[in-house]
């Protein structure tokens, strides 16, 4: 009996431990379909927010939004973050951004990369630069998708000392030679206009693309020096390396035509496209051929090509455009008619311009009061580029009401309608009107540039107006243009004009590199003011010391000086160098040393140099006239005449 009580006290036991794991068994079970049904709803609940923050248009709705993530406890989620981040910085709460970014982030970099990117895509690179500041400080490490888009964003913002900063790290984790960083720095540089650096890029690039070779063509297209020439051999590499070049390189490689006025190279690209039937109907590869061509003076050119294009209005701009600066306005106006009536092509704000413009470089104030009413008849408004091509045209036509009353009613006036504005003031000799316009410009928060001071004082030294162009001197002074050469040029000439010949030295003195026009200025200020001595000492100063090239200018301003003080042997000196630089068939250089020569009572070298111009205009003659009449030949005066 008791052995049978033990049995089944044993099966009871071990009845309500099976219970007991199952129903622990049980728990765990729902437990675990609880925590899976948790994290479905987490994932519903991410995609919902997401989709609310990417219709989210206000500062105070994303807040709210916010704090629902936070209490919810998705804030540590990288897609949510990602996206409050991108919302913050389109909203332009950019303090919040750098409050949130460390919440969501970890230490994976490829979260960090996708959020630089996203920042950097949405508009705003001061924050892309920010996250890869922290990345750097997290130690986290950088790849080639980080130093990219940190380029870019630096590119962007035109930073040059932080561009180099990444450039460092690149070279560091030799990132330089991957083709995506490569032509990032070749993009930073080229916008820099630092075309050496920008060229020392493109050679480390080990694999070069199609992207690469662009990237580099493209900077030289927008930096016309006499480096740009190298574009055409890069494009050569990238034919020989079997890489098709594409419709953005033939563009590049047409603006490098044009500003180089290179018209052999210019028609090979046509060519070229022609062949490989890139770009046939393509608007701007169309526009840049015609605009090649005009900058390369081919009007003939230009214009079939104009007709075998699919006509749009920018190539008919880009026509307009070139024929008023060669100065074939007339031909502008016509080339409009029949863009207008023969090929239906609507006109633009920009040619308005371009026919205005026209208007200005004929001074036919008529037409373009025409052009003007047939705007105001058809609503078309007037904006600031419009606005601007009339006040010039009604301002070199001396409608200076017209074009006041244009630019008062300007509701938001730039620096180019204000520098028209002030350029037609000093052109009608309104000194202090266009100096009271200087000081609204500033009191307008629109800052001059030196265009703007250039033109000032131009016209005060032609005025010889001491009392405004000490002001235009202190004025740029306080706003920093006084380091500009030009400016500073225009200075010395104002005070020389003056006769205040202490403060042109000083200014002269002062300046740190001096070019040609400086020397010129100065020589010509001490002349002017009876210091002929000094001038012939700086024109010396500038042969011996001083790597400058004197000009026909300045050679002409020593020329008159040692003519002056009837220094012969200074007039041979000079006329050796003539030689020597070359000068000797500029016909202005010989007309001043024949004058000289008369000066200095040698007449006989003087007719010997009249003798010998192969070419002689009409001072020619007039200082032959002169050097004979000096000597009292009258009857040879007359008979040269």
């Amino acid at each position: 009996m008791r052995m049978l009580a033990i049995r089944d006290l044993a099966r009871t036991v071990a009845a309500k431990a099976n219970t007991v794991m199952a129903l622990k068994l049980c728990r765990r079970l729902s437990g675990f379909i609880a925590g899976a049904n948790s994290r479905c709803n987490r994932l519903s609940d991410v995609d919902k927010f997401s989709l609310l923050f990417q219709n989210c248009t206000d500062v105070r709705s994303l807040k709210k939004l916010h704090a629902r993530v936070l209490t919810l406890g998705l804030g540590r989620d990288v897609i949510l973050g990602s996206e409050i981040l991108i919302c913050y910085a389109s909203l332009g709460v950019l303090c919040k951004t750098r409050l949130c970014f460390h919440g969501f982030l970890n230490d994976d970099l490829a979260q960090w990369n996708s959020v630089i990117v996203d920042i950097f895509r949405a508009g705003y690179p001061e924050e892309a630069i920010l996250l890869y500041r922290g990345l750097k400080l997290r130690q986290i490490g950088l790849d080639e998708k980080t130093v990219t888009f940190g380029l870019k964003s630096c590119t962007e913002l035109r930073n040059l000392l932080l561009g180099k900063g990444m450039h460092a790290d690149s070279l560091k984790l030799g990132l330089n030679r991957d083709k995506f960083v490569g032509s990032s720095l070749v993009g930073l540089y080229s916008k820099l206009a630092r075309m050496g650096d920008s060229q020392k890029a493109f050679e480390e690039i080990l694999d070069k693309d199609i992207v690469s070779y662009t990237s580099m063509i493209t900077g030289y297209s927008e930096n016309m020096d006499s480096t740009s020439w190298n574009a055409f051999e890069i494009a050569s590499d990238m034919s020989q390396s079997n890489l098709e070049v594409n419709r953005v390189t033939l563009v590049s490689l047409l603006q490098v035509a044009g500003n180089l006025g290179a018209i052999r190279e210019g028609k090979s690209v046509h060519c070229y496209s022609t062949r490989r039937g890139i770009g046939v109907s393509d608007e701007v590869l169309g526009t840049s051929l015609v605009h090649m061509y005009m900058q390369c003076g081919a009007y003939q050119l230009a214009s079939a090509s104009l007709k075998n294009l699919v006509q749009s209005v920018a190539s008919w701009n880009a026509m307009l455009a070139g024929l008023v600066r060669t100065g074939q306005s007339g031909n502008a106006i016509h080339h409009f008619s029949v863009m207008l009536h023969e090929h239906k092509v609507v006109p633009d704000s920009v040619t308005y311009a371009n026919l205005i413009s026209a208007c200005a470089e004929l001074c036919n104030s008529g037409y373009a009061a025409s052009v003007h009413a047939y705007l105001i008849r058809r609503s078309i408004p007037l904006d600031v580029v419009l606005a601007t091509a009339l006040i010039e045209v009604y301002m070199k036509c001396t409608r200076i009401m017209s074009s006041k009353h244009l630019f008062d009613q300007l509701v938001v006036k730039d620096l180019v309608s204000y520098n028209t504005m002030i350029y037609g003031y000093l052109q009608n000799g309104m000194v202090n009107e266009a100096i009271a316009l200087l000081k609204e410009m500033v009191a307008e928060c629109v800052a001059p540039n030196f265009v703007t001071i250039l033109s000032l004082l131009a016209a005060i030294a032609d005025h010889k107006d001491f009392v405004r162009g000490r002001w235009i001197h202190g004025f740029s002074i306080r706003h920093g243009f006084f380091s500009n050469v030009d400016i500073a040029n225009q200075i010395i000439r104002m005070y020389s004009g003056c006769g205040k010949i202490t403060s042109a030295r000083t200014i002269f003195a002062s300046l740190e590199k001096k070019n040609l026009i400086s020397w010129t200025v100065m020589m010509m200020g001490c002349l002017f003011c009876g210091h002929g001595g000094e001038t012939v000492e700086l024109f010396q100063l500038l042969m011996q010391q001083h790597g400058n090239k004197p000009d026909s200018v300045t050679v002409m301003t020593a020329i008159q000086a040692v003519s002056e003080l009837g220094h012969l042997k200074g007039v041979k000196q000079i006329h050796c160098f003539v030689y020597r630089a070359l000068l000797e068939k500029d016909t202005k250089t010989i007309n001043s040393l024949i004058t000289a020569y008369a000066k200095c009572g040698r007449l006989d070298l003087s007719v010997g140099l009249f003798l010998s111009l192969e070419h002689r205009d009409l001072d020619s003659w007039n200082s032959m006239i002169s050097a004979y009449g000096m000597h009292g030949f009258y009857t040879k005066s007359c008979w040269s005449n």
